[in-house]
């Protein structure tokens, strides 16, 4: 055996002796290092260069061009937050992160299903009335450049399913 086949060997039963000895999650941390979420200011997010985010606001509340204006639903504050917590149980591998009941704001990982790469999912809860309200939500990868339109992919889809719901109630 050669030592380029030894090499190759080596590339690939290291990590993963390494994730099975002391599992995916820790292994990401081992080789990427822990993420960090750091607390998250609509009005002040800039967006960085990477594809791997997406974000959603009303018209003209983000600091940052929105990939997509977020809609406005007819209903209170308090029941599009009790939908999404509704929406939030119902999907797999996420974890509740910070929580700020005041400013209606929430933090949120959701593990991939194979690798357990994290995305932060972070949403604010706004009352336009006392009938109406929207949201602002940024989903962005801790890890990579690209995340082949998982962020746009998710959040598209939570939001379709509020409008859906809001559908089925009138």
């Amino acid at each position: 055996m050669g030592i380029k086949s030894i090499i190759v060997i080596s590339l690939i039963v290291l990590p993963a002796l390494l994730v099975a000895v002391i599992g995916r999650e820790r292994a990401l941390i081992l080789v990427f290092g822990p993420i960090e979420i750091q607390a998250l200011g609509f009005q002040d997010l800039i967006l960085g260069p990477k594809p791997n985010q997406f974000l959603v606001c009303p018209a003209k509340y983000c600091r940052s061009e929105p990939h997509l204006i977020s809609p406005t639903f007819p209903i209170s504050v308090d029941t599009l937050w009790q939908r999404w917590k509704a929406l939030i149980e119902a999907q797999p591998r996420i974890e509740q992160g910070k929580a700020d009941d005041r400013a209606l704001q929430y933090d949120y990982i959701q593990r991939s299903s194979l690798m357990r790469y994290p995305d932060s999912i972070t949403v604010k809860f706004i009352a336009r009335d006392k009938d109406n309200s929207t949201l602002a939500i940024y989903s962005r990868s801790h890890y990579g450049k690209s995340d082949l339109g998982v962020n746009e992919t998710r959040i598209r889809a939570w939001l379709s399913i509020l409008a859906e719901a809001e559908q089925h109630q009138n």
